[in-house]
């Protein structure tokens, strides 16, 4: 039977440094084309120069894919990491010169079409001696110049973490579409939902998660993970009274009368040592409990902005939307303490005098665990930020 379909389209522009990221965001229309394809009649293409571009001549490569690419799509995504990209003489390279064009077009209508930018914000995977600066400082400059353009972009630190970003935002993308009041599509799909989860119509649809389930699930994953940045303020509060009992002890002992006894001055800082890195093996064991929870409570809320979409909130609705906004709101002030007393403690970790092997070895162990506590922490608040802004949205629908 034929049907009709709205179809938005979505390009996409990066240089070639966040390649696993433009097929993680093609995996992500996928999934929800399954779903909204059919039942809900819209539909996302996304736009690549690698798909909708074919070999040919003209001025330039870049001006062959401002050619054949077409220029109507509805939502500009650009990703950039390390790399700036090459030159085409007309911008400083291929993503900034589609960016341009983009903007022209946004700035002539001032809502078509919609863009989001995104920074990814980890080290990059070769050696800094071969990083090229100048490529960095551009995109630093870039960056810089977005806030005068009147932009706002978003930084990630892993695929993942851009993954669940990129969902959340087209949920808010969509809803701010349906708002303008002449788009009356039924968004009913699960925006987490896999190819391979997707239900059948001889399926049990009872067994299918509600609003209020997901949110109960998104509360029940932001207190454990709480309890864990708890865990992890006690545990660093510890090592730092340890640390300090410890530098007692070896300033009680070079006042001593054995203060030139090089054995025993390795033993007490030996025992140092096995304090940093029994510190340093609870906060492996923290870390990967931090990152599961993390991802399941947004894997939930991200759930729930698509379910939204298609309900009038209820006035039970209403209140267990505001429990999990005080929840979000009381997680990033406990994620931001906390990540203020790690960064303390790393630096004063980091400061402590070269004296053996031993401890030189265990104080890189600590500043490496804590580095990967401090990004964990930072990208939780960006979600949280998120997903914050996403409940908002659910609840006070424009």
């Amino acid at each position: 039977m034929a049907r009709n379909e709205t179809i938005l389209s979505v390009f996409v522009a990066s240089p070639n440094d966040v390649e696993e990221e433009r097929n993680r965001l093609e995996e992500v229309i996928r999934e929800l084309n399954i779903t909204w394809a059919r039942d809900l009649s819209i539909r996302l293409e996304l736009v690549r120069w690698e798909t909708h571009a074919y070999p040919s001549f003209g001025k330039d490569p870049q001006a062959v894919i401002n050619e054949q690419i077409p220029q109507d799509f509805d939502l500009f995504i650009g990703i950039m990491w390390y790399r700036f990209g090459t030159p085409t003489g007309r911008a400083g390279s291929g993503t900034i010169e589609e960016f341009q064009r983009a903007k022209e077009r946004h700035d002539l209508d001032g809502s078509s079409p919609q863009m989001m930018i995104y920074f990814k914000d980890a080290p990059a995977p070769i050696s800094p001696s071969k990083l090229d600066h100048s490529q960095l400082a551009k995109i630093v400059d870039f960056r810089a110049s977005l806030g005068k353009e009147g932009g706002l972009f978003w930084s990630f630190m892993s695929t993942e973490e851009f993954e669940k970003l990129v969902r959340l935002h087209l949920a808010r993308y969509i809803q701010a579409w349906r708002s303008e009041g002449s788009h009356q599509v039924q968004l009913v799909a699960l925006l987490e939902t896999k190819a391979t989860d997707v239900h059948s119509a001889d399926q049990d649809q009872e067994d299918e998660l509600g609003l209020l389930d997901l949110m109960e699930q998104f509360e029940d994953e932001f207190e454990t993970l709480q309890e864990i940045a708890e865990r992890i303020a006690n545990a660093t509060a510890e090592i730092g009274e340890k640390m300090a009992a410890r530098t007692a002890e070896t300033e009680t002992f070079n006042s001593g009368p054995d203060h030139a006894n090089r054995k025993a001055a390795k033993r007490l800082i030996a025992k140092a040592a096995g304090d940093m890195d029994q510190y340093v093996h609870r906060m492996k064991a923290e870390l990967p409990l931090f990152s599961q929870h993390l991802s399941s409570g947004m894997s939930a809320l991200v759930q729930a902005a698509a379910i939204s979409l298609e309900l009038n909130i209820v006035r039970e609705d209403h209140e267990q939307i505001m429990e999990n906004l005080e929840a979000i709101r009381n997680f990033r002030s406990i994620m931001n303490s906390v990540e203020n007393q790690i960064s303390e403690f790393q630096q004063a970790v980091a400061s402590l005098p070269r004296m053996t092997a031993v401890i030189n070895r265990s104080k890189r162990a600590v500043v490496n665990v804590l580095q990967l506590l401090i990004d964990e922490f930072r990208a939780a608040q960006i979600m949280a930020r998120e997903a914050e802004s996403s409940l908002e949205s659910i609840n006070n629908p424009t």
